[in-house]
Formats: C-alpha cells, structure tokens, sequence
C-alpha cells in the first residue's frame, strides 16, 4: 500500500518546508536499520535541498541524523531508551501491531512515543499499519446505507490499531461503481470467482468485484479509475454521483482512515482471490491469517467457523443446584488457581465416579501477587468448608506465560506451596508434551544441585486438558460423567471459557487461539481437570447401590508367607 513511502514523503516535507525533531519507530531493531535508513538516507541524497542540510561524518549515525538544524531519531519497540529520549514535534509509529505492548517493561510504545511530544504544543503523532488480530463486524449504516466496519468491544480486539482506528473519525475509502455510480466501501468480501473455478490458477483468472447496490460485476480495469474518483468516508456521511461528501463533519480530535488491499495498484483482484482460495484450501490458519492481514488489510476473526457463543453454551450447561453446594455424588473437592500480576482466578470443582464433576465455586481474588496479603486470602480459600468438604488438591500456575507482559515471581507461588505442601502443587503449561502430566524438582542446595525430595514443579499437557474440559461442554445428559455449571454462574465465566478455539494446522500442529483476552476460567478448569486426574478421581469406584451386598474382598490364598522381610 505504500506506507513507508508516504512516511518517508512526511520526515523528507517537514525537514525541508517546517524543520522539527522527528522521530521514527519501527517494529524491530533488524527493520529499522536493514530497511528503513537505508531508504531514509537513499531520499535524502536524491534530494538536493535536503541533503545539502544533513550533517556528514561522523554526527550522520544509524540511527540519529541532524537535517535541517534538528534531530531525527530511528528507534524501534525493543528499546525503551530510545523511545524516552529527547522530545520530538513529529512522531512516526509504523506496525504497530507488531510491536511488544510493554517495552521492557516501561508501558505501551504509543504511550512512550505520545509522551515524547508533550512540550510541543503542535505535536502530531502518525500511527500505520496493517492490523492483525480481532472481532469486528460490518453492517450498514441505516442513514447513508454504506456498510461500514462496526465499533467493536475492547475485549475482542487484540490489534492496537484497530483500537486506536475506532476510537478516532473511523473513516474509510469508498469506490464509485462504474455501473450504478454509487459509492461503496470496497472489502473481502465483496470479491468474487466462478463457484466451479477446480483450480486457484482458474480462481486468478476470473475473479471480479460485486458492486453491493446494483450486484454488478466490476472488472479489474476500472480499479484505476475508481482511485482516482475515491472519497475517505466517515460513518454518517454519504457522497454524491459527483464526488462531493456530504454529512455531518466526524467528532474529535483524531482523525483514522482505513482502506482495504483491494485498493491496491500494486497487485490485482486476481491474484489476491488466489492467495485467500489456497490459504483456505491448505487449512492453515496462519497463512489465512496472512492473507486477510497483508492481502486485504483486515483483521483476521480467530476461530469464527469453530467459535461458539457464550450464551448458547450458557444455556445448555446452567444447572439447577446453586454455587457453594455439592451434590451428592462429589467424592473429592479440587481447585485450580491462574495467576495474574493483580489477581488469582479461580475455580473450585467437585469430582466424582468415572470424571462426573459439579462447579462449586468460581470467582477472582484481588491484589498484587508480588505481595503477600493475596496469599493469605488464596490460604483461606483452601481451608474453606464448603459443604463438609475441603479442598483435597490445588494447582496453582507458577508465573510467566507468553503474551503476557510481566512475571509472577516463581518464589511467591512455591513459597505458598511449600506452606500447604500436603494439598497445593506448583504447575506450569505446555502447549504440548509426551505426557499429560509430568513432574520435575525444582529445589536446588546452595552448590546448584537439585533436592531429590525437594519442591516439585507439575508440568501439564496444556492442549490435552483444555481439549478434555471442551468435550465435556457437549456430553450427552443420560451418559455418566457429565459435567455440571451451578444455575448462578456468572456470564463472564461462559465468556472466558468460549474465548479460546482450538484449531489444527497442515503440519499437524494444535494452536489454541484466542478469541477475547480474558480466557482465564477455562484455564482454571482445565487446571481443576488436571487436579482430579493426579488423585486417581478417574480410577474411583462407582458406589455400591443401595442395599447390595458389598463386595467380596480378594484375598491371598491359604499357605505360608515366604518373604526374606517377613516370615512364618
């Protein structure tokens, strides 16, 4: 789409028509000086106006130049020193969907960069880039009639962009239809092939755009045309045949604009039907994923073929009993604890004969888990009478886990174990491994060797307890081992355990993906699961009926026990 160009054709007007400091930031270290300044400095020295202003020798660094009496910094989402420097007028962000949300620590690199204008009162930040991941919608506008992307909640975006884009004029570029005239907002979904083409090459060769007014077909041809008669169109407004926008002006002080990969010169209709017809055909949702990001410049909706809805699941799972009850047939009482830098989720879950379970209870408990105040209420959750049981086990995840942008400290997790040690087992998840459960010693002597009955660390087949949890959601009602929710489960709770899809790639590779960022419950369940299977719950007896004579008890037979411990 041109964004770098347009980016370097800004640094190069300010430098040469408004001198100001700049500074430019780019995804990686590697894009920034491999990319980047090499063009930077390649328009700097085919412009003679700027260049007969840019500082030489050895002031002309890498990453720091002087045009024009005034600094323009290159720096990158890595380095939190370089995006808390010196104060700038002029602030590029390219990818930012790309970038770590916390740069080491020091908060979000749109933060960090804002900040870096605040003693220029005409300072103006530039965000590009192509958005990446989330949940959004299209639907028409009921004054205008031009569909337009939908404002989604916080919650279902994992792009920043797309958060920053939505919360700004929401502007999109809008084609005229070569047959009908009326403007429309050109998107995926509006490209089109033979339902017979056998082929993606056959694909490549007949795919043509819908007009969604008339339903005629737009061939390649007119894409240049099109450009030329586009308007950026803001939800509200409407543009006449000839080309003037009409409406109400956006409110606020930022202005967002979005346009689809259609839009294009740079490639045809043709070849991006192709690319989304073999992504979709080789099953891999990376490469789909690519296409709808790079190809289309959209957001990629994880999981939205497999994504069930969390009121339908609310439906069929809500029970009669209520929470902090347990039925009849609980055997043992298990918890599983994720941890948070300012919570612990939790679930407690009674397990019965051949895996049947019953939610007790599930909730958060609030506070810094760097500090001890959340472990002592943790310590009063597993000593809690809950109807004449207590819990028999609890998993409790120790720290890091990616995506995440801090870290637990592991020694406050196994310094809660080591207290509750009979009933409280640090854990940590893996996308997958050998076994379903699998424990390592974690204690080491003061010359670094490992205690052999020290502090253990439970190592868990992430993919195999998830996958087990979601396979209960449908268990049929007249089976045993059903799994059962209490009538007052919050929907927050069928949210977070329908925010996760679990989809095979071609290579054979199992992702969970997420679709909001709250999944933190069905973590917990699947801790619970691996709770009750480390007690052999799956290994219990049925009960003995009512009035049925027990078992007889297996004996050894008659005769001497010969033993060289024992004997007679």
């Amino acid at each position: 789409m041109g964004k770098t160009d347009l980016t370097l054709n800004a640094i190069g007007h300010c430098l040469d028509d408004d001198p100001r400091p700049i500074i430019y930031v780019g995804p990686s270290k590697n894009f920034v000086e491999s990319r980047f300044e090499p063009r930077l400095t390649a328009m700097l020295r085919g412009t003679p106006s700027l260049w007969s202003k840019t500082v030489q020798g050895k002031k002309n660094k890498k990453c720091h130049k002087t045009v024009s009496g005034v600094d323009v910094f290159l720096g990158w989402a890595g380095s939190a020193t370089e995006l808390a420097g010196a104060s700038c007028a002029l602030a590029l962000i390219d990818e930012l969907d790309r970038m770590d949300g916390d740069v080491q620590g020091e908060g979000d690199p749109l933060a960090l960069v804002e900040a870096r204008g605040a003693t220029f009162p005409d300072f103006k930040l530039i965000v590009t880039s192509t958005p990446l991941i989330g949940n959004v919608d299209a639907a028409p506008h009921p004054m205008t009639g031009l569909t337009h992307w939908q404002p989604a909640e916080p919650s279902d975006l994992e792009s920043p962009t797309w958060r920053a884009w939505q919360e700004g004029t929401r502007h999109e570029w809008t084609w005229p239809c070569p047959e009908c005239g009326v403007y429309f907002v050109p998107r995926s979904g509006l490209l089109r092939w033979p339902d017979d083409a056998a082929t993606p090459s056959v694909v490549a060769r007949s795919a043509w755009l819908e007009c969604p007014h008339c339903q005629s077909p737009i061939a390649e041809h007119h894409k240049t045309r099109m450009n030329a008669a586009g308007r950026m169109v803001a939800p509200g407004q409407s543009v006449c045949a000839d080309g003037v926008v009409g409406g109400p002006d956006p409110d606020g002080d930022t202005g967002s604009f979005w346009i689809s990969g259609l839009c294009s010169p740079w490639t045809t209709w043709g070849r991006l039907a192709k690319a989304h017809v073999e992504a979709v055909r080789s099953g891999d949702p990376g490469r789909i994923q690519g296409v709808a990001n790079t190809a289309f410049g959209e957001l990629y909706r994880v999981g939205a073929a497999q994504a069930r809805p969390a009121d339908e699941l609310a439906r069929r799972l809500r029970g009669t009993y209520p929470s902090d009850s347990v039925p009849a047939g609980a055997l043992v009482l298990v918890a599983g604890i994720d941890v948070h830098k300012s919570r612990l989720n939790y679930v407690i879950r009674a397990f019965g004969h051949r895996m049947e379970s019953w939610l007790v209870r599930h909730g958060e408990l609030f506070g810094e888990t760097e500090h001890d105040a959340i472990w002592g209420d943790l310590g009063a959750l597993l000593d809690a009478d809950l109807g004449g049981h207590r819990i028999k086990l609890m998993l409790v995840d120790s720290g890091y886990k990616p995506g995440e942008r801090w870290r637990t400290p592991d020694h406050k997790v196994y310094e809660f174990t080591r207290l509750h040690a009979d009933r409280v087992r640090a854990c940590k998840g893996h996308d997958r491994q050998s076994k379903p459960i699998q424990a390592a010693d974690v204690d080491i002597t003061f010359r670094g060797r490992l205690i052999k009955n020290g502090l253990k660390l439970w190592h868990l087949d992430s993919d195999y307890f998830k996958s087990w949890v979601v396979q209960r959601f449908d268990w049929p009602a007249d089976q045993p081992g059903g799994w059962h929710v209490p009538c007052d489960a919050t929907d927050d709770y069928f949210a977070q355990l329908t925010a996760e899809v679990r989809t095979v790639k071609a290579s054979g590779a199992v992702v969970w993906q997420q679709l909001r960022r709250d999944n933190h419950f069905l973590d917990c369940e699947a801790l619970a699961t691996a709770a009750a299977q480390m007690l052999g719950t799956h290994l219990l007896k049925p009960p003995p009926e009512p009035g049925a004579p027990a078992p007889p008890v297996a004996g050894r037979p008659p005769g001497p026990i010969r033993s060289k411990y024992i004997s007679g």
